[in-house]
């Protein structure tokens, strides 16, 4: 398994480790540098949309392994297919759409509960230290973390490409093609991005399914005019 793996894909999951590593063990007053806030939030810093595809759940090493594990897996058709370079955009691409979508939703909600707020009686600082504190004491909706984005965009560019592709996970006792278990993934994810399912987790359901849609439509388009013809090895 691990002779397959591509050299982008290599080469991320280092320094996923080393951000691991460095931002828990080494560093932990780097995690809140380097881990994404709110636009609005004291703690936010331009760097932030990339970065934190590279962190990941300082609590919880279960977050990261699977996220490596799946880019493992997944990653070196698409890096094979797209070329090198080709890849790293792509990856980080999907990162972005993840944050862009996350980010757009929860600017709907801080619009929606400061203007309930001031109509009812409060002031915009008041507001604004509710939603996301003082620069003492910032407590906004949380920091976003991890290559979840990216590796959803992983999987989306990979249903599209193999969608015929049986796979075989743990506790189902036959294969499953990629188009029909990465779709039930995405619709999932979907409807608790729409908070149906009525359950309430500590997962960006939203980054999956920005990084997804980003992944589908890069590797549609270059599928679509072949741009598998021109890699940028």
């Amino acid at each position: 398994m691990f002779n397959n793996i591509t050299p982008v894909v290599k080469g991320i999951i280092i320094l996923n480790v080393v951000f691991y590593i460095g931002t828990v063990f080494i560093a932990p007053d780097l995690y809140d540098t380097f881990a994404l806030h709110f636009f609005n939030d004291p703690r936010f810093h331009f760097w932030q949309p990339i970065t934190h595809m590279f962190m990941h759940d300082d609590s919880n090493l279960l977050h990261l392994i699977m996220n490596m594990y799946v880019l493992m897996i997944f990653g070196p058709p698409l890096e094979k297919w797209m070329g090198n370079n080709k890849f790293i955009f792509f990856y980080l691409s999907s990162g972005i759409g993840a944050y862009l979508l996350t980010t757009g939703i929860d600017y709907y909600h801080y619009i929606s509960m400061s203007q309930e707020w001031i109509e009812a009686g409060m002031s915009q600082e008041m507001v604004s230290e509710r939603l996301y504190g003082t620069a003492i004491d910032p407590n906004f909706w949380g920091v976003m973390v991890g290559a979840s984005g990216c590796t959803f965009g992983v999987l989306a560019g990979f249903a599209y490409l193999y969608p015929n592709i049986k796979l075989q996970i743990l506790f189902i006792p036959f294969p499953i093609a990629a188009k029909w278990l990465i779709g039930a993934y995405f619709l999932y994810e979907t409807i608790a991005t729409l908070g149906l399912t009525g359950v309430q987790d500590n997962i960006g359901h939203a980054a999956h399914v920005g990084g997804a849609i980003i992944g589908f439509i890069i590797t549609w388009y270059w599928k679509r005019n072949s741009m598998d013809q021109y890699r940028w090895d």
